[in-house]
């Protein structure tokens, strides 16, 4: 494999790394946009429908369009052990400190998501609390938490995959 190379920031675009808009979109809320760098929420459709129009741009030009989510997948496919390290250090950075949510989000995305890109993508999505199985821990977090809330925050900047992936 080739290391990456960048000599200039405005020669001839070769290959560009992109991420297409997704479900992440969809986990945007008036409460968390601020948090999460957003002025309004986008219309997933149209904000696909222009990515679409602009990665067609870029190949008609002769760019070679490869995804993140394909780059990541394809990462934590050459080690049997990198996608749980992956998954415990994701949910360690969403702010997760507890062994019962920990295993809790560990087992709903290994159930849920098997193939190495639906959990890349699900993890770029995130997970509020109405998506978990419902736990009976007879904590007052648990009871008095509203089910819509996030655990794991979506990632919708990744459309700029410069910057909030690297």
């Amino acid at each position: 494999m080739q290391g990456v190379n960048v000599k200039s920031e405005i020669g001839n675009l070769k290959k560009v790394i992109l991420h297409r808009p997704g479900n992440e979109l969809l986990n945007l809320t008036p409460n968390t946009l601020e948090e999460l760098l957003f002025d309004d929420i986008p219309f997933l459709e149209v904000a696909q429908a222009e990515h679409d129009a602009f990665a067609g741009i870029l190949r008609e030009e002769g760019v070679e369009v490869v995804y993140l989510e394909d780059l990541m997948a394809e990462a934590l496919d050459t080690d049997p052990g990198l996608r749980e390290k992956f998954l415990d250090q994701w949910i360690y950075e969403a702010g997760i400190r507890t062994d019962l949510y920990t295993q809790i989000i560990k087992d709903y995305i290994n159930s849920e998501y098997a193939g190495t890109k639906d959990m890349v993508m699900k993890t770029m999505a995130g997970i509020n609390l109405q998506e978990l199985p419902q736990q009976h821990t007879n904590l007052l977090v648990d009871m008095v938490s509203d089910r819509t809330k996030l655990v794991c925050a979506p990632m919708p900047n990744l459309y700029f995959t410069r910057d909030p992936f690297a």
